[in-house]
């Protein structure tokens, strides 16, 4: 083998970056240097032929192996760029906004927390439920409004779309005698015009807690835990009575106004109060539909959660937290850091 005329090959070719070039590089340095070789061969003596044959070969060979192996490199490395994200990690972002959780999901989240720390089961449930669970379970009569068409989203004669988490509480708590404690949250609906203060579709959080000897104490201990959880602890709460067919007896819950400290303002309709959820201790026959037996006693308090970002961010219309409103989304991040 030529070493000498390998080196030179090798070394003409290690800074080569395209498949290109090395194929015409290659051709030439063939023809100007392997042929002639051959060519040499031919007019030798029969004695000597054999061993520069070999020697030629083993020349050529080598060349087309080194070849080889910096084609093989040349298309790795082209195959490589092309897999490549070409971008620039130093372009401007002046005009790009760092977002976060909407704030739905931040007092949602924040209300779950507290009732996880209660040892409370967290079910989403779905937003399509059953005539039977939404409305039949929770003691709600054939005369009662919510059924009417024009107040509901019925899919079919047994499906609609939920007009409050209790429907998918009804559907855990079936069966169940024995303690529990379920929040079942998400979108609920119901046939409204949408406006300042109202939306079709809302996000709702629903509690139960079914266990023996539960009593309005405990009903008003959670409720008013969670209230100055939200709110702080300055704030007092009112209990009015109310009427909820799955409940007996209801409430309607009311928090001192935060804005005014109760000497009344626009935000309370200068009462002093702002109406914040409804309560009660379950009533005899939800506990009979759900089949339970062994307990008598249960609480629930529905939340709307949009009624508590609006009171606890100043905001006056709902249609204000589905949009992406830089000015509002800077704020809830000020409030949150």
């Amino acid at each position: 083998m030529d070493v000498r005329l390998v080196n030179c090959f090798k070394n003409e070719i290690k800074n080569y970056t395209n498949v290109q070039k090395l194929i015409d590089f290659k051709n030439i340095f063939h023809k100007k240097y392997i042929i002639p070789l051959y060519e040499k061969l031919k007019i030798l003596p029969i004695d000597e032929k054999k061993d520069f044959g070999k020697y030629v070969n083993a020349t050529k060979n080598e060349i087309q192996k080194i070849y080889l192996e910096k084609l093989t490199e040349i298309k790795q490395i082209e195959n490589n760029k092309k897999n490549e994200v070409n971008y620039n990690l130093n372009l401007n972002t002046f005009n790009l906004h760092k977002g976060c959780k909407s704030i739905l999901t931040i007092v949602e989240e924040q209300i779950i927390k507290y009732f996880e720390k209660l040892n409370f089961k967290i079910v989403p449930g779905t937003e399509i439920v059953t005539i039977k669970n939404n409305m039949d379970q929770l003691n709600i009569d054939e005369t009662h409004p919510i059924r009417d068409k024009k107040d509901t989203f019925y899919i079919d004669g047994e499906k609609m779309l939920r007009t409050h988490c209790t429907a998918t509480t009804a559907e855990v708590i079936y069966n169940q005698n024995c303690e529990t404690k379920v929040l079942s949250y998400g979108n609920v609906y119901r046939n409204d015009d949408d406006d300042m203060t109202h939306s079709h579709q809302f996000t709702q959080i629903d509690i139960v807690w079914i266990k023996k000897n539960l009593t309005i104490n405990h009903l008003k201990t959670i409720i008013d835990g969670l209230l100055k959880y939200i709110f702080g602890n300055k704030i007092k709460t009112r209990y009015r009575l109310s009427f909820f067919p799955f409940t007996e007896p209801s409430f309607e819950v009311d928090i001192s106004c935060f804005n005014c400290n109760g000497k009344g303002c626009q935000i309370c309709k200068n009462s002093g109060w702002i109406e914040i959820l409804g309560a009660g201790v379950l009533h005899p026959n939800v506990l009979k539909k759900a089949n339970i037996t062994a307990i008598d006693t249960g609480i629930a308090c529905g939340i709307g959660i949009e009624r508590i970002v609006m009171l606890k961010y100043g905001l006056s219309n709902i249609r204000d937290i589905y949009n992406n409103d830089f000015k509002l989304i800077e704020q809830v991040k000020e409030n949150i850091v």
